[in-house]
């Protein structure tokens, strides 16, 4: 088999399989622990609610379940060639296509040579306020307010890393899709089954 047509060998599916429930367990628990921290927020929550949480761990998560979430995405999507063919078996057997928010070039962007991304993001003439981590409301002008390096804004339910923003419910959703796809496959006997489901 050459490189130009490697895919995966059935006797090897369960490898992959593993290997990938690896990342998307870790976006779950991720997403778990968001929940149960978020859930402690009253009906009706205000900022000073949202103050009380735990800042640090909130964003923590996030950066988690967006990492794992581009590790997920290189086994659909391969960065290298030669591994075409392996990343169209997995999209057609998970029905995913590039409508799905684990496409996001963003993403991806956001983890590979971060500290590459890093020093260029600070080399920057930045000016104003520096907020290392923060978990509130958006700012409605932010080059008046200043700088976020990590930031949850719960008013508009996204996540900023450096200069990337994410919108974390369709992550999160379709991490949770995938998850669970892959579990089933795991339980059914380690096999890459095509399972019946409309969602993308």
């Amino acid at each position: 088999m050459t490189t130009e047509s490697l895919s995966i060998w059935p006797q090897f599916e369960a490898f992959y399989i593993e290997s990938m429930l690896f990342n998307s367990s870790s976006a779950v628990r991720s997403i778990v622990r968001l929940d149960t921290i978020l859930r402690t927020l009253p009906e009706e929550s205000t900022l000073d609610d949202w103050q009380q949480l735990p800042t640090r761990s909130i964003l923590n998560e996030l950066q988690n379940m967006i990492l794992q979430a581009a590790s997920l995405s290189r086994y659909f999507w391969p960065v290298r060639k030669g591994n075409e063919a392996r990343g169209a078996k997995l999209r057609e057997i998970f029905a995913i296509d590039e409508t799905n928010p684990l496409f996001n070039r963003d993403i991806r962007n956001a983890t590979e040579h971060f500290d590459e991304r890093l020093d260029k993001y600070l080399a920057t003439e930045i000016v104003g306020f520096v907020f290392p981590e923060y978990v509130g409301m958006k700012p409605l002008d932010e080059e008046c307010v200043g700088h976020f390096f990590r930031a949850y804004f719960v008013d508009t339910v996204t996540f900023r890393l450096l200069d990337e923003e994410f919108p974390v419910q369709p992550i999160a959703d379709a991490l949770m899709i995938v998850h669970d796809r892959l579990v089933t496959m795991d339980e059914g006997g380690g096999r890459l089954h095509p399972i019946s489901c409309s969602a993308k």
